[in-house]
């Protein structure tokens, strides 16, 4: 499904996840002891040592608007905000507008992190991970590759993870379009 509620309900979906996968990589520890060491005035500091959660909390509440405010069909088959019923969504495009403004992009993954969390679905059932680099996204396989294991794809935009059946490279990252655009 495309149009400007997709848009808009994609373009913000990726841009919260990215604000909570930044807060999630910060280390708490590493918050605390580097308020302590400012030479800051106290509110500050406590910004500081609340801004992980902070950050998470409000990630949390936008993901809830976007659950409600998602897009959708009318009877006549047109595109709509689920949440209000409408073609233009005002909520959709205010938070679009707060992201702009405060210039908040999604976060790219890189290599390393496509590694690590395709090692982590992966767990102690792969001995090793080989991670291959695509325009849009990471394939990554257990070594050594059986006939029962299955390819992780990940999202080079937002680190998202989905599972594929063994093929070739070229005809995977087809279907991993083909399953972005709403189409598998």
């Amino acid at each position: 499904m495309t149009g400007a509620i997709s848009d808009l309900h994609n373009q913000a979906r990726q841009r919260v996840h990215s604000l909570m996968t930044a807060a999630m990589r910060a280390d708490p520890a590493a918050l605390d002891q580097a308020a302590s060491e400012l030479d800051i005035d106290p509110y500050s500091r406590e910004f500081v040592r609340e801004a992980r959660r902070l950050v998470l909390a409000c990630g949390a509440a936008l993901s809830a608007v976007l659950a409600v405010h998602r897009p959708g069909k009318d009877a006549h088959d047109q595109e709509v905000c689920r949440g209000c019923g409408t073609r233009r969504c005002h909520t959709l495009r205010h938070i679009s507008e707060v992201f702009t403004a405060y210039t908040i992009r999604p976060v790219t993954i890189d290599r390393a992190e496509a590694w690590r969390r395709a090692e982590s679905c992966f767990g102690p059932a792969a001995p090793a991970v080989a991670v291959e680099e695509r325009e849009d996204c990471f394939i990554a396989r257990p070594v050594p590759f059986t006939g029962d294991a299955y390819l992780l794809v990940v999202d080079r935009r937002t680190g998202a993870l989905t599972r594929w059946p063994d093929m070739p490279s070229a005809q995977l990252v087809d279907y991993y379009r083909a399953y972005l655009r709403g189409e598998l």
